[in-house]
């Protein structure tokens, strides 16, 4: 069985969780513990508490891309353990919306010294069945120039080729995890089969970036179908437009996640427990 639990979404309906904008899903399977994102301050580890979730035992945390809502939450962590990343996790992220530097409040030093830092541009092994993706090959055109909402620090827009995810094979299929897919979900999914040899998909979960119900949200909900995946989890910055398009297009087949809600991997279905 595959256990996750979104330990911070920008989502939640249940008042005894603490949420913010971002994202921090804790997953357990064979026999692994992993922390994958862990939002902008410590409201992820304030909700493991309550869910009796003990940090202190994580045989890694994945660090999707340097943004500070997916990683400024490390402030807060100190355990030492591995921290899987791609290099270039620190550069400078100018928001175009805001003018802001949306990338983390910790240096590569400052890291170092609380983690084991691993950073990989190939593919990382965290067990046989858990790979973190490093690069990921961005060949989709309907996502080319796609959820690129910052400038580097010479004016140009910045890339965010650190932009990863996490994929786990299981004997039905791969549930990929996104943290922005900046990289576009698309080619997310299909390099994750592409570095697996498994053309299966059982879920994808995590946040899209998608905005509006356009060419691109529609040709991503067409990819998702045609690929037959089994299940879509919409969290973080898929919009709430989004998110009712996806449910109409695919019922049964795509559901919400919420701060505080557990997800367990059964058979070819993914059960939410509350």
């Amino acid at each position: 069985m595959v256990r996750i639990v979104a330990l911070n979404d920008n989502r939640c309906s249940n008042e005894n969780f603490g949420h913010e904008h971002g994202i921090s899903l804790y997953i357990e399977c064979y026999g692994k513990k992993i922390l994958f994102d862990c939002g902008q301050t410590d409201i992820f580890m304030q909700n493991a508490k309550k869910l009796n979730i003990d940090l202190d035992k994580l045989d890694a945390i994945v660090l999707s891309h340097g943004d500070f809502d997916h990683g400024n939450g490390l402030k807060y962590l100190n355990t030492k353990t591995d921290l899987i990343c791609h290099p270039d996790f620190e550069l400078t992220r100018i928001s175009k919306r805001t003018g802001n530097n949306n990338g983390l409040n910790q240096t590569r030093e400052e890291l170092a010294q609380k983690f084991n830092l691993i950073e990989s541009r190939k593919p990382y092994s965290i067990s046989d069945e858990v790979i973190f993706l490093g690069q990921i090959d961005r060949e989709n055109e309907f996502e080319q120039g796609q959820n690129l909402p910052a400038w580097d620090e010479n004016g140009e827009t910045y890339e965010h080729l650190d932009d990863s995810g996490l994929v786990i094979k299981t004997e039905n299929g791969l549930i990929v995890l996104s943290g922005c897919s900046h990289s576009g979900i698309c080619n997310t999914v299909e390099y994750a089969k592409k570095i697996t040899g498994d053309n299966r998909v059982l879920a994808v979960m995590g946040g899209f970036h998608l905005k509006a119900v356009d060419e691109c949200t529609t040709k991503t909900i067409e990819y998702m179908k045609q690929n037959n995946v089994q299940m879509v989890y919409l969290a973080h910055c898929t919009s709430d437009i989004v998110c009712e398009e996806f449910l109409k297009q695919m019922p049964g087949r795509a559901t919400i996640i919420e701060t505080g809600k557990e997800y367990n991997l059964r058979d070819k279905s993914m059960e939410i427990e509350i």
